[in-house]
């Protein structure tokens, strides 16, 4: 974010999110397939095609997230909020001019995806339904064998003010490797793993940077193979994502970038 981005973070913004989470009605986190955030067949994943294109990519992630916890229930529609307001709640500038026409781009963005759809406008609040997180088009659903949840202290917490969209893409991608893992034996992923969530090294290295000093990551060097094999140094990850859900953390504080 801009510093006019962080200047526009107001208490406006953090009432209106309360009142997004306490209409969801949720009690834990929000919950999204692996087909959102990663490829195995080479192809760029939903995740990292919303996050191209700078702040538009911020704003696009940030809106999506914040649909997906609030359209909890069948049929996963949002309807009547206008984008004056969706922008006051992300916390853009000029929330009823520049920051609505960014919320109606990113609408169109997301639907074009085949993410939602979204119907009426012409001056009214355009209504949306959530499709399925993979992109496909069909009926939404992030059930499955396994899910990737963001804790529902990234809203609470006010955590979606002090992550860039780079950050939030890959705490994601950091709770995707995390499994069932302890700290003491963090996940680390070769060249082809890593490609298949189409993240540039520049995302990675930024968002790995900001993570770490938010207190949210802890990257290790650590060599692998066996005693008697060339043990190539890499790096390992373990995310704190029960900080996102500690209410003691020190108050947002907005990006800068």
């Amino acid at each position: 974010m801009s510093r006019s981005s962080a200047a526009a973070v107001t208490a406006d913004s953090r009432r209106l999110l309360k009142q997004l989470i306490s209409r969801s009605s949720r009690t834990s986190g929000v919950q999204f397939p692996p087909a959102f955030l990663r490829d195995d067949d080479g192809l760029d994943p939903p995740l990292s095609r919303i996050l191209r294109g700078g702040q538009g990519g911020d704003v696009r992630l940030k809106l999506y997230l914040t649909m997906t916890l609030l359209a909890a229930r069948h049929p996963h529609d949002i309807r009547g909020i206008p984008a004056a307001t969706w922008a006051h709640v992300l916390g853009l500038p000029e929330p009823k001019v520049n920051g609505a026409r960014r919320i109606g781009d990113a609408l169109d963005f997301l639907a074009g995806m085949k993410l939602i759809g979204i119907a009426g406008g012409q001056g009214r609040p355009r209504n949306v339904l959530l499709r399925d997180p993979s992109g496909n088009g069909t009926t939404y659903s992030w059930r499955g064998n396994r899910y990737i949840s963001m804790p529902l202290g990234f809203w609470a917490n006010e955590w979606i003010y002090r992550l860039t969209g780079s950050s939030v893409a890959l705490l994601l991608v950091l709770r995707d490797m995390r499994s069932n893992r302890q700290p003491s034996d963090a996940p680390w992923l070769t060249t082809d793993q890593k490609r298949r969530y189409g993240l540039s090294e520049a995302t990675w290295t930024r968002a790995t940077k900001e993570l770490t000093n938010n207190g949210l990551l802890i990257v290790r060097r650590r060599p692998q193979g066996r005693d008697f094999d060339y043990r190539r140094l890499r790096n390992t990850y373990w995310v704190s994502t029960e900080r996102l859900d500690d209410s003691t953390s020190p108050p947002a504080t907005p990006p800068q970038e």
